[in-house]
C-alpha cells in the first residue's frame, strides 16, 4: 500500500493513524459518488414532477442543481479541513462540539444505513415484472448477499463494481437519446431540437395555479435525487490526496449530476411536449415516455440498467455506512471493539459492513414509503449540519472574516443550510415523525453514556 505522508501526517494529527487502504482516485471517487446517486434516479420522478410543472421539468432541475451546489461547496470546504472518514459526523464533532457531532452523525445514518434497504426493494420490485419467476423476497436476500460480498473484499472492488455499473446506465441513457433524437427529427415530439418552452413555457407558467412556488416545490422533490453526492466524503481515508480530489469529486458529482439531468429533460420534453398532461399515470410517465420514442425494448433495457443501478447504489451506500459507523466507533462514541474494527487483510470496517447487511433484512417487512421518509429526513439534516460547520470552523473559530470569506464561510453556508431546512419542513408528516423518534433514540442514547451530559464524549483536538 502506498501512503501519502503528508496525508498520513495529517491524519495524526487527528489522533489517527492511516489503517484504510488509499487507493482511490479522483475518477474513482466521482464514479463512487455517482454510484451513490443513481443517475436513473431521473425517471423515477419523471412522471410526477412533470405533471406538477406542467412540463417544465428541466427548470425545476436548474433550481434543484443551483440549491444543492451550496451543500457541495460545504463538503469541499469541510473536507480540506477535515480529510478524514465521518462525513457530517466529523465535521460537526469537531467544528461545533462533541455531541452536536455526534447527533448528527446518528441522523445522517439514517440516510446512509436505510438507503442499501431501498434500493433492494426497489430492485426487487422491478425485476419481478421482467422476471417473475422468484418472489421479492428471494430477489432481496440474492441482492443483500452479492452488495455485502463486493464490499468484504474491499474498497477497490467496491470502485470497480460502481464504475462498471455507471457505465450501463451511461449506455442505456445513450440509447435513450438515440431513438429520442430520431423520434424528433423524424417530425416526432416538438419537431425540432431549439424549443425554449421546453425549458420555460410562459404560457403554463403564467396559468393562476402555476408559478414560482410550484417550480421551487417541484424542485424540493428533485433535490432528494441529488442524495449521494456526499457520500463521497466517507470515503476521505480511502482518497488520493483527499484534500482535493475528495471536494473536487462532490462538486463535480452535484452539479455533473445535475446538467446531465437538465440536458436530458430537456430532449424527453421535446419528445413528448404535451406528455405532462397525458399520462395515464405519473408514475408510470417515465416507462410511457420510452416506449413511445423507442418501443418496449428500451423498456426492458431500462429495467435492467435500473436494476444494476439499484446494486451500485446499494453498494456505495453499504460502503458509507461503514466507515460512518467506523469513524464513530474508532472515536469510541459506539463500541469501539466492534465498529472500529478492520479486516486485516482487505482493510475493510467488515463488521460494519455485515451489520447493515443484517439491518438491510427489513426490506422484507418495511414497505418502501417508510424507508424512504426515514431517509430524507437523515440526509437533509446532515446536509444542514455541514452547512453550519462550515460556519463555526471557518466563521467562527478561525476568524476568517475578511473580504471573500465573508461570501465562502457566512453566506454561502447559511443559505445552504436556509434551502435544506425549506426543504425538509415540505417532507410529508410521516417522514418527519419516524425521523424525530430516531433522533430522540440517539439523544437517549447520548445522555447515558456521558451520564446525562456531565461528561464529554471521547475528546477532540480542536486546534487541528
Amino acid at each position: 500500500m502506498t501512503v501519502d505522508n503528508k496525508t498520513s501526517g495529517q491524519l495524526e494529527k487527528f489522533g489517527y493513524s492511516q489503517d484504510l487502504n488509499r487507493v482511490l482516485s479522483l475518477s474513482s471517487l466521482i464514479y463512487y459518488g455517482l454510484a451513490y446517486l443513481v443517475p436513473l434516479t431521473i425517471f423515477t420522478t419523471y412522471g410526477l414532477v412533470s405533471n406538477m410543472t406542467h412540463g417544465m421539468l428541466s427548470l425545476a432541475y436548474l433550481v434543484a442543481t443551483v440549491a444543492m451546489a451550496f451543500t457541495a461547496f460545504s463538503y469541499n470546504h469541510m473536507v480540506k479541513a477535515f480529510p478524514i472518514a465521518g462525513s457530517a459526523y466529523s465535521y460537526a464533532h469537531r467544528s461545533i462540539s462533541p455531541y452536536v457531532g455526534f447527533m448528527s452523525g446518528w441522523v445522517i445514518l439514517l440516510d446512509y444505513m436505510l438507503l442499501p434497504m431501498i434500493n433492494y426493494l426497489v430492485a426487487a420490485l422491478f425485476i419481478v415484472e421482467a422476471l417473475p419467476g422468484l418472489p421479492n423476497w428471494a430477489w432481496i436476500l440474492i441482492f443483500i448477499v452479492l452488495v455485502t460480498v463486493v464490499n468484504y473484499f474491499g474498497i477497490q472492488v467496491t470502485s470497480w463494481a460502481n464504475s462498471l455499473l455507471i457505465w450501463v446506465q451511461v449506455v442505456f441513457v445513450l440509447a435513450l437519446m438515440f431513438f429520442i433524437i430520431k423520434w424528433i427529427s423524424a417530425g416526432g415530439g416538438a419537431g425540432t431540437f431549439f424549443d425554449w418552452s421546453a425549458f420555460f413555457n410562459s404560457t403554463e407558467f403564467n396559468k393562476p395555479d402555476m408559478g414560482w412556488k410550484v417550480i421551487f416545490g417541484g424542485a424540493s422533490i428533485l433535490a432528494l435525487s441529488f442524495l449521494g453526492f456526499d457520500a463521497v466524503s466517507t470515503v476521505s481515508e480511502e482518497a488520493h490526496n483527499p484534500e482535493v480530489n475528495v471536494g473536487r469529486a462532490i462538486i463535480i458529482t452535484c452539479i455533473g449530476a445535475g446538467l446531465f439531468f437538465i440536458v436530458i429533460t430537456y430532449f424527453t420534453q421535446l419528445a413528448w411536449p404535451t406528455g405532462w398532461n397525458e399520462f395515464k399515470s405519473v408514475d408510470t410517465g417515465a416507462y410511457e415516455l420510452i416506449s413511445k420514442v423507442a418501443g418496449s425494448f428500451m423498456g426492458y433495457f431500462f429495467t435492467a440498467a435500473y436494476v444494476l443501478g439499484c446494486m451500485a447504489s446499494a453498494i456505495a451506500s453499504q460502503s458509507s455506512a461503514s466507515r460512518i459507523l467506523f469513524g464513530m466507533g474508532r472515536d469510541g462514541i459506539l463500541p469501539k471493539k466492534f465498529f472500529a474494527y478492520l479486516h486485516p487483510k482487505y482493510k475493510t470496517p467488515t463488521r460494519n459492513i455485515f451489520l447493515i447487511a443484517v439491518i438491510s433484512l427489513a426490506a422484507l417487512v418495511l414497505s418502501l414509503s417508510t424507508a424512504a421518509s426515514l431517509i430524507n429526513f437523515g440526509a437533509l439534516i446532515g446536509f444542514v449540519m455541514v452547512n453550519i460547520s462550515v460556519i463555526s470552523h471557518y466563521f467562527i473559530r478561525n476568524k476568517q472574516r475578511g473580504g471573500r470569506n465573508l461570501i465562502r464561510y457566512l453566506l454561502l453556508p447559511a443559505a445552504g443550510a436556509l434551502i435544506c431546512l425549506v426543504i425538509w419542513f415540505n417532507l410529508d408528516i410521516k417522514s418527519k415523525e419516524l425521523g424525530l423518534t430516531w433522533t430522540v433514540v440517539g439523544l437517549i442514547y447520548l445522555a447515558i453514556t456521558t451520564k446525562f451530559f456531565k461528561k464529554l464524549p471521547p475528546e477532540m483536538d480542536f486546534n487541528s
